[in-house]
């Protein structure tokens, strides 16, 4: 189990900031925590790190900052404060140095929200899914309209080719994610919610625990934009005093915000008046409601429908999501995504569909043997979608597998292949008949690339 987050107040966390010069990461080289390392260094902080491996991010930030790859106690002698990704456990050194030698120790989510506070106009988009996709839609959104925004989003964003933008206006836009509570450290001054399921199987112990955690959310947000579409939202909306709900939908004509779908976009209308016409890069349904939420929170806040549509007509979403990556010399169309849970699964499939793929192979790494295991029933129906399928050692992340998950029997009953390295992955989507070949799911899968 990962460590729990801190939940130390502003006031607390803003003495403790403004009293540290030499701040300490453990997991530097994770999206957030770089972004995060990234602003204390703008702050004028000295930084310093550690993480497993090297990343993109951890070696961006060796210019600037200290950065160690094996693991010590007294990593963190001299330090004034230490924040901690979810994605280390109390075992790590640096953790258990910190407390041993009484440095303040602040969990990510914790200090995010902290950022936040100090945002005049803060924007938290959270769900199940969708979350970076629709952080990236409105960063471009609100850049174009000219507010300046400053980004904090949970994956690599194309247009800016970062996951954090440093803008000089009052709004800031976070990605909000549940895992561990963590978006519990934010009072936003609006949140968006796309959709409600289970997920976090090792943190959450029933979708019921989830369902409480976004009410909880949303309660402490002045004003909550939402997809009546999904039915967990719906579930909980009835708990939720209604004066601080925005709606939207692409189903229901009685939301605020009805939308239909164009082959190159969407039309939005408000009080059934068009208030909005804009136009889409991406294709796929879970796209378009990703640019829709996006759109609502730009149009709430005053942003004006020419300047979304023009932003949404460059706007490119973020790496790893349905990503384009190259054609083979055979034809086959090779795409990479993040989808880790089944209805991911499901809507990478239906946009690859809808781009004109015949026949379409998967190679697939899950991402924790809970998930695995508890999602099992949910993953052998979307996975069975594909015409081929591989599947690779689970990226087991933060856990050990005490649930007996077989990643060569999910194969067996899916009638797909299992390989132990990328190499061998590589070789069979090289030989593959399909048309299209999309590489899903987290770990040392992203690496496929140098083999390819």
């Amino acid at each position: 189990m990962a460590i729990k987050n801190t939940n130390f107040s502003f006031e607390k966390i803003d003495d403790l900031f403004k009293n540290s010069k030499k701040i300490f990461f453990v997991g530097i080289g994770g999206i957030s925590l770089s972004t995060i390392a990234t602003f204390c260094l703008q702050c004028g902080k000295e930084i310093y790190g550690y993480d497993q491996k090297r990343s993109k991010e951890s070696a961006k930030l060796e210019a600037y900052a200290k950065i160690k790859y094996y693991s010590t106690p007294d990593s963190v002698y001299g330090m004034d404060l230490v924040i901690y990704s979810n994605a280390i456990g109390e075992d790590n050194f640096e953790y258990q140095g910190a407390k041993k030698l009484q440095i303040p120790t602040l969990s990510r989510a914790n200090f995010l929200g902290y950022i936040a506070s100090r945002c005049k106009n803060s924007i938290v988009i959270s769900g199940t899914h969708g979350k970076s996709t629709t952080t990236s839609f409105l960063a471009r959104i609100l850049d174009y309209a000219g507010y300046s925004p400053s980004v904090f989003c949970g994956a690599k964003m194309k247009d800016y080719d970062s996951a954090y933008l440093k803008g000089s206006g009052e709004c800031g836009v976070f990605e909000g994610c549940e895992y561990m509570d963590s978006f519990l450290s934010f009072e936003p001054t609006i949140c968006g919610i796309l959709n409600i399921e289970y997920d976090h199987p090792d943190y959450f112990e029933s979708y019921e625990d989830v369902l409480s955690s976004f009410t909880k959310f949303i309660s402490q947000s002045k004003k909550a934009v939402v997809n009546i579409d999904d039915k967990g939202v719906n579930s909980i909306l009835g708990l939720i005093g209604k004066n601080r709900i925005v709606t939207f939908s692409l189903r229901d004509k009685g939301a605020d915000y009805y939308a239909s779908l164009k082959n190159d976009g969407f039309v939005c209308y408000h009080d059934k008046k068009k208030v909005l016409e804009a136009p889409l890069n991406l294709r796929g349904e879970h796209f378009a409601l990703d640019a829709i939420c996006a759109s609502v929170i730009a149009l709430e806040l005053g942003a004006s429908p020419i300047a979304i549509s023009y932003a949404l007509s460059e706007a490119t979403g973020v790496k790893r999501r349905l990503e384009f990556i190259k054609k083979l010399d055979t034809g086959l169309s090779v795409f990479e995504d993040y989808a880790h849970h089944p209805t991911e699964i499901l809507a990478a499939y239906s946009s690859l569909k809808e781009m004109g793929f015949k026949k379409i192979l998967c190679a697939f790494q899950a991402h924790t043997f809970s998930r695995t295991h508890y999602l099992y029933d949910g993953f052998l129906s979307s996975l069975s979608k594909f015409d081929e399928l591989i599947i690779l050692p689970t990226f087991c992340a933060r856990e050990n597998n005490e649930f007996g998950v077989s990643e060569s029997e999910l194969a067996r009953a899916l009638g797909g292949t299992f390989v132990d390295t990328l190499e061998k992955m590589v070789s069979l989507v090289k030989e593959s008949k399909c048309d299209c070949a999309v590489i899903m799911g987290a770990g040392d899968i992203t690496e496929f690339k140098s083999f390819l």
